[in-house]
């Protein structure tokens, strides 16, 4: 089984990424949890003493063996780790617009599932620095049990489920619907009100992003869909398709997959409704030539 991995990232790789590493390697080691590869980088990470109280506070908290060496974030190091974890938004707009990189999360999004504050920094010329450093690097410990399992089920709940390291969310047993060589379809946990299905296709390998799914692997899970969709037609009304691709457009597991939901009339459920703003002719025409050139420049 390949070996899982988290990356954290600050700016200097001296204080707040460091301090999330060290933090999670105690949490795994104490917990007796193997199969993972815990590391820190900064984006700029200069050469800089790392605060005495820094490692002062780490100790208190049971962290012996601290031996860390500053590393620059590379192109290299967001490739090749599954989760990247920015402390800040600064970090985590310099990842995406830096490296076109989809898998990076804050970390107070992780543990709050919510895109929330960043973690500051601390500058030694801040008043009270020392018990700033001291309360930032507590908290990143209080939260890391948290960020550990809303990282867990975000990035490998679907892989764990298909390679039986793991039951349903809740206890809830893993039942194959449909199968196929590269995709699984499986019932969610979360029913519609009034319905009486909402079933998964996704592909037993892990892309994040829909545009990284091998077009023999969408192959099989578009008929999936089609068939389920026939036996769905038999019994219901119709029903919706939906992907949601991208954190900004809900999607909360980072393993790509269809939703299908079985409808009835007059069962609630207002996937096909938003809000929409009335547009002109000129204004139509204008996005239209737009969205055209965008589509025209993709390889």
């Amino acid at each position: 089984m390949k070996q899982k991995s988290i990356l954290f990232v600050c700016t200097g790789n001296e204080f707040r990424s460091m301090s999330a590493e060290y933090c999670l390697k105690k949490y795994l080691s104490d917990n007796g949890i193997r199969g993972w590869k815990v590391r820190s980088a900064g984006i700029t990470a200069k050469k800089q003493e790392i605060y005495p109280k820094t490692l002062e506070v780490l100790r208190e908290l049971g962290i012996k063996n601290i031996n860390h060496k500053q590393r620059k974030l590379t192109k290299e190091m967001v490739d090749n780790y599954d989760i990247i974890v920015a402390m800040a938004e600064d970090h985590l707009n310099f990842i995406k617009s830096k490296f076109g990189c989809k898998k990076v999360l804050l970390f107070n999004e992780l543990v709050s599932n919510k895109k929330k504050r960043s973690i500051q920094d601390v500058k030694k010329s801040e008043k009270g620095y020392k018990k700033k450093i001291e309360m930032i690097i507590k908290y990143i410990y209080k939260k890391i049990p948290k960020l550990f399992e809303t990282a867990s089920e975000r990035f490998y709940l679907f892989s764990d489920l298909v390679n039986g390291l793991e039951p349903h969310r809740n206890g809830f047993p893993f039942i194959r619907l449909y199968e196929t060589k590269n995709s699984v379809s499986f019932m969610s946990i979360d029913i519609p009100y009034k319905e009486d299905g909402h079933i998964l296709v996704i592909p037993k390998k892990r892309y994040i992003d829909f545009s990284e799914i091998p077009k023999n692997v969408l192959s099989e899970m578009v008929l999936s869909i089609q068939k389920i969709g026939k036996a769905i037609d038999k019994y219901h009304g119709g029903y919706n398709i939906l992907l949601n691709n991208g954190t900004d457009a809900g999607q909360y597991i980072l393993h790509s997959h269809f939703h299908i939901i079985p409808r009835m009339y007059n069962d609630g459920i207002k996937i096909e409704n938003w809000n929409h703003k009335n547009i002109n002719r000129e204004k139509y025409i204008k996005l239209s030539n737009t969205i055209k050139r965008q589509i025209e420049s993709v390889k």
